[in-house]
Parts: C-alpha cells; structure tokens; sequence
C-alpha cells in the first residue's frame, strides 16, 4: 500500500499509520492524507469520514480526468497532471500522473494515479522536519503543485535542445527518421500545450482567496505558481514555432535535395542525347554512309562523339548548370 497520513499533534508534525486513521478523522487534528487509486478499496469502511462527494470520490478514482476545479463551499475538488519522470526517454517524457486533491480548512486528501516525485519530496520535507503542514493544509497542497509545474520545465529545456539539432540535421541531411523526431515533440506540444491552458485556469483560481480554504497570505505563493506555469505557456508556444519552423526547414531541404538530383539527371540526359542521335544515325542499315568503311572511322566517331560530351560539359559548368 501507499498511503501515507501526516498530522499535527501535540508534538508537533508526524506520521501516523492505517490504524491511526479512524481516529484522525473524527478528531479535529490538520492531517495530510495521501493514497494511490488502487489504495482506495481499503479506505471504504472511512470513506464517509472524508471530505469530498460520491461523484467526486468516483473521479478521483478514474486515471483519465481533465484538469479541474470545483469550489463545493466547504472544500475544493481539484484535478492536476504532474509528469510521469519514471520515464526518461525523449518520446516518452510527456506520460502524465493525476492527482486529484480534497481542500479543506483542515486537511488535504491527494490521490494518486501513480507514483509522482512531487508527492515524494514534500513527505521527504515533512520527514526532514519541515512544518508546513502547521501552517496549514493549503501550504501542503502549494508545495506540491510548486514542485508539480517546475518539472514540466527542464523537459521543455530539453525538447528545445533536442529541436536545435533536428534543425540542424533538417539542414544538413534530411531524412525520413528527422521528420519523425520532429512530428514526436509537435504531439508532445500540442498535448503540453493543452495540459498548461486547463491547468493555468485553476492555478488562477487557487490565486484567489477563498475563506477558511486557502489562507491570503497564500495567495502571492499560489500566484508565483501561476507565473511559473504562465512561463511554461509562452515556452510550449514558442517551441511549437520552433517545430514549424523544421518542418518547413525539412520539407524545403528536401525539395532542394530533390531538384539538385533532377539538374544532374537532365545534365546527363542532355549530354547522352546528341551521342545517342549520332549512334542512331550510323546504327541504320545504310550501305553508303560517310566513313563507314574507312579504316579509322570508328575512330573518328568515337572522338568527335567524346569532344562533343565535353564541349556540353565544359558550356554547363561555365552557364553554372554543374
């Protein structure tokens, strides 16, 4: 299992285990709890002690939501994405993990579709001493969607990187295999893109204070989070450009590529073409024809037909045909 529950206690911050929750519940303690979907059977029998709807509980429970924010007065309901950073390959980078949130006065419920890092370094801060969950259940929640939006940005840092060299190589060889690096990071884009534009609208709504919710000397930091994410907006939107752009690079390489082969192609056409009239000529079945049974006039074909090839060759290069 992975849920962890964090409380403030008379002692200050500090885990507590399963068998604890019951009673953390029913008492009037701050408390952090935090579970993956597929713990979520085992906290039926406490379910009604949570905060939270039925039909919001049945979202949270389903991997495939969209980001979203609902006030219901007494708590907030919202949905984030976080990157999937188990995965490290470039086609793979943008895997996302849900996390759905229960915000009220006093607590926070996160629920996981996954493993998620930004999770994993707030419960390492709170084992390291950290009191944040003293100062409220809202500090928990922007402490994980702070750490949630900055690991979408070295991911763009390195798409840009990797488009740097496929425009390059769209430049200097453009293969099949560049195109299709290209058109891997424009999905990636459009679905961060998408991803940044839902998530920025509830980062926008977090900014502002809601009472006995979100505490309003929190709302400079959740704003910090929406320039953060803002940043990340204007980032996929310029490298959306950048991914244009090499497919527009690419494409006209290879049309360039293409019209240098066909000039070469028609430059030997060109060159073959007499040679092959003057073969055509003395190729018929003629009995009387000029030199054709003089003891050197193959020869002499043969010589006039090479000066004429190089004649042709020497005027293309000289009009700066070659």
């Amino acid at each position: 299992m992975a849920v962890r529950i964090w409380l403030v206690g008379p002692e200050g911050v500090r885990s507590a285990g399963l068998s604890e929750i019951e009673t953390i519940l029913r008492s009037d303690s701050a408390y952090w709890l935090d579970l993956e979907i597929a713990d979520l059977p085992e906290l039926e029998p406490v379910r009604p002690l949570l905060p939270g709807h039925p039909l919001n509980w049945e979202d949270a429970s389903k991997s495939t939501q969209r980001p979203k924010l609902e006030d219901h007065g007494a708590y907030l309901f919202l949905v984030m994405r976080g990157l999937d950073t188990a995965r490290h390959r470039l086609a793979e980078q943008l895997h996302t993990v849900q996390l759905a949130c229960f915000l009220t006065g006093r607590a926070l419920v996160t629920v996981r579709s996954g493993p998620m890092a930004s999770v994993d370094v707030v419960h390492a801060r709170l084992e390291g001493g950290a009191t944040l969950l003293d100062a409220g259940a809202d500090v928990v929640l922007h402490a994980v969607l702070d750490d949630l939006v900055d690991r979408y940005s070295p991911h763009v840092e390195e798409w840009e990187a990797e488009m740097d060299r496929l425009l390059r190589e769209a430049l200097d060889r453009p293969r099949q295999l560049v195109m299709g690096h290209i058109l891997s990071i424009r999905k990636h884009m459009l679905l961060l893109r998408r991803l940044a534009f839902g998530q920025r609208e509830i980062l926008s709504m977090l900014a502002k204070e809601r009472d006995g919710l979100i505490q309003a000397r929190m709302l400079p930091y959740f704003q910090d989070v929406l320039d953060h994410l803002i940043s990340l907006v204007e980032a996929s939107e310029t490298l959306r450009d950048s991914v244009s752009i090499a497919v527009d690079v690419y494409l006209n390489s290879v049309n360039n590529r293409l019209n240098e082969v066909m000039k070469i192609l028609t430059v030997i056409s060109s060159v073959i073409l007499p040679l092959s009239l003057i073969t055509g000529i003395y190729g018929m079945n003629f009995e009387k024809m000029p030199g054709l049974h003089h003891p050197w006039g193959f020869f002499g074909v043969v010589g006039g037909m090479a000066i004429l090839a190089i004649g042709m060759i020497f005027y293309f290069k000289r009009s700066r045909w070659l």
